[in-house]
Formats: structure tokens, C-alpha cells, sequence
């Protein structure tokens, strides 16, 4: 049996970023009870309990907490964030509410239907899933009204930015226009052909062992001056998984060996052998063995990528274009109090 914590599911049934097809059980466990929640901010901001009155309609503090709680679990579940980017962050989530209402409201104008089969379904789903429970039947009624209203201003929201975005296949000559407006996009970065002798230290060391493993990596670039193989060398003394093919760690494009190396193999040329090189991992020579120059593809070989990059870009220019069109046709209050 699911014992539900009554006062969490009410507050649930509002979140404002509640995705359509969110899965049931996460409705029962994301928030507080809407009293609650507005209970807690009246608390900390001692302001209005609204975030913003969109053409003189509200939406409420405890909507712009759910929805804010659900996108820094998203955006910044690494940790702590520099406040300065927090207080854009909140900003941003009143906006997308905002947009979201005005999304609502206009997919209603246009004569767009929610998705009611996807809504029912949730429904269902969250109906079943709690009917063995004995306090459900007192909340059942209230709860899936609410829940079923927020499920259908979802649907219209997601299927008026489907229907926007949609933008037509692009004529010739805006493709080729498109092509060589962005031409960075089709074009094969360049590619060095690298090998390397690693002498592994632990980040953790001394500067007692760094400064023994880069005595150690010049003994070593002495000894190949003097006519040792560089891919003898790397099998004996490498730590790289590259020292059984002789240190060659074949072709790879700029920057995915890290900055340090890259800053170093930037001025070389192939055949060179660099000076010991200090990376994350430890001490390390390269040799540059080949530089593969940047190729712009031709569009013909690109085309497909370039239709669905124009496709994606066209359309969020015609939606972003939509959203501040409705934002400008409307009067809008923000409380600004999260991020002022």
C-alpha cells in the first residue's frame, strides 16, 4: 500500500514545470502543500505571495517555488552556485512561467486541443496507484481535478511549441546561405597524430615526486636526443594505455588532450619532440608524428545536417520571436523580490 503525505501531493498537483509525462509516483514525492510553501515564503520575502500578475491574472509564490526547486535540481546538481548566477537563474524561471501562461492562453486562441488521451492516461496511472490507500477516496476527487487541469495546460503549452517550431524545409538558396553563414558547423576540426611518454603522478604528490618525474622525463628526452627510439622508451618507461603500441596515441582533435598539452602542440611541427610537459596526470613528451589541416565539407555531403540545424535554429528564432510578442501585447507585474 502508498501511505501519501496529503499535504505534499495538493502542493505537487501545481508545480508549474510538471513535465506531460511525468511519472506518477514523482507527483506524491517533489513538493509542500501549497499553504505551506506560500506559509515559507511569506516568511522569508514578507512580500506578496504572487511572482508575477499577467494581465491581471496570478501566478502564485508557491508555482514559482516548485518550479524553481525542480530546475536547480536540473541545472546545478553539482553543488553550490555563485549567487550572482542564482539570482539570474530565479529571474529565468519567472520568465518561463510567464511565457508559459501566455503559451497557454494563445494555444487556446489558436483552437488547440490538449492532448487529452496522454492526459487521461497520467491520470489513470496516478488514480491507480493510490487507490488502496484509505485516505484517498476523501482526496481523490479534488486532487485529479487539479492534476488534470495542470496535465492539460501542459499539453497545450508543449504542442503550441511543437506546432511553432515547425517552421518550413528551407528553399535552396536559404539553406546555402545558411550553410556558409555558419560555416564553423561543417567544417572537420584539425587533427593531430600524437605520441606520448607519460610518467604517472599522483595530483596528490609532493612537489618532492613532481620534480623527480620531470628530471626523470628530461634524463629520458636526453637520452632520445642522443639517438634512443622515442617508441622504445614509451613501452619501458610510459604510463599511458599507448606505450604498448609505442606511445602512439593515433589522430585526435585539437583540445581533447587537455590545455597544457595542446598549448604545447599548437607550436610544434610533426617530427618534433617537445620539452616535458606537466599535466593533471603527471609529467609528459609528446611527439608531434602528423597535423591534419580544418576541411569545410561541401554542402552536398552536409546537407542533412545542415536541414536539421536550420530546422532548429528557424524554429527557435520563431518561437523566442512568439514568446516576446506576447510578453510585449500584455501587461506584466513582476515580484522581483527572489533575485533583486
Amino acid at each position: 500500500m502508498n501511505i501519501i503525505n496529503w499535504k505534499s501531493l495538493f502542493g505537487i498537483v501545481l508545480l508549474a514545470c510538471l513535465p506531460m509525462l511525468a511519472q506518477a509516483g514523482e507527483l506524491a514525492q517533489a513538493g509542500e502543500s501549497k499553504a505551506d510553501s506560500v506559509s515559507k515564503q511569506k516568511q522569508v520575502t514578507k512580500g506578496p505571495d504572487y511572482i508575477a500578475i499577467v494581465g491581471g491574472k496570478r501566478i502564485d509564490m508557491v508555482d514559482y517555488i516548485g518550479a524553481l526547486r525542480k530546475g536547480m535540481r536540473e541545472r546545478f546538481y553539482h553543488g553550490k552556485t555563485p549567487e550572482g548566477e542564482l539570482k539570474k537563474f530565479r529571474k529565468e524561471i519567472a520568465e518561463k512561467l510567464v511565457v508559459r501562461f501566455l503559451s497557454v492562453q494563445e494555444a487556446k486562441r489558436r483552437g488547440i486541443k490538449p492532448d487529452s488521451a496522454r492526459v487521461l492516461k497520467t491520470v489513470e496511472a496516478f488514480d491507480a496507484r493510490y487507490k488502496d490507500d484509505p485516505k484517498w477516496p476523501k482526496a481523490r476527487k479534488e486532487v485529479l481535478r487539479q492534476l488534470k487541469e495542470k496535465l492539460q495546460d501542459d499539453s497545450l503549452a508543449m504542442l503550441l511549441e511543437e506546432q511553432v517550431r515547425n517552421v518550413p524545409a528551407p528553399t535552396e538558396t536559404e539553406l546555402r546561405s545558411y550553410y556558409q553563414k555558419h560555416t564553423k558547423l561543417f567544417t572537420t576540426p584539425e587533427r593531430v597524430r600524437v605520441s606520448i611518454i607519460l610518467l604517472k603522478v599522483d595530483p596528490s604528490s609532493g612537489s618532492a615526486v613532481w620534480q623527480q618525474a620531470s628530471k626523470e622525463a628530461n634524463d629520458i628526452l636526453g637520452r632520445i636526443n642522443k639517438g634512443a627510439d622515442f617508441a622504445d622508451m614509451a613501452r619501458i618507461h610510459s604510463s599511458d594505455e599507448s606505450a604498448k603500441n609505442g606511445g602512439d596515441m593515433g589522430y585526435a582533435h585539437s583540445g581533447m588532450l587537455g590545455d597544457n598539452a595542446q598549448k604545447v602542440l599548437n607550436i610544434m611541427e610533426p617530427g618534433e619532440l617537445s620539452s616535458p610537459v606537466i599535466l593533471l596526470e603527471g609529467v609528459a613528451l609528446f611527439r608531434l608524428e602528423d597535423r591534419v589541416k580544418p576541411v569545410l565539407n561541401p554542402l552536398k555531403s552536409v546537407r542533412e545536417r545542415a536541414l536539421k540545424l536550420y530546422h532548429r535554429d528557424q524554429g527557435e528564432q520563431v518561437w523566442e520571436a512568439l514568446g516576446k510578442k506576447l510578453q510585449e501585447e500584455i501587461k506584466i507585474e513582476y515580484n522581483d523580490a527572489p533575485w533583486r
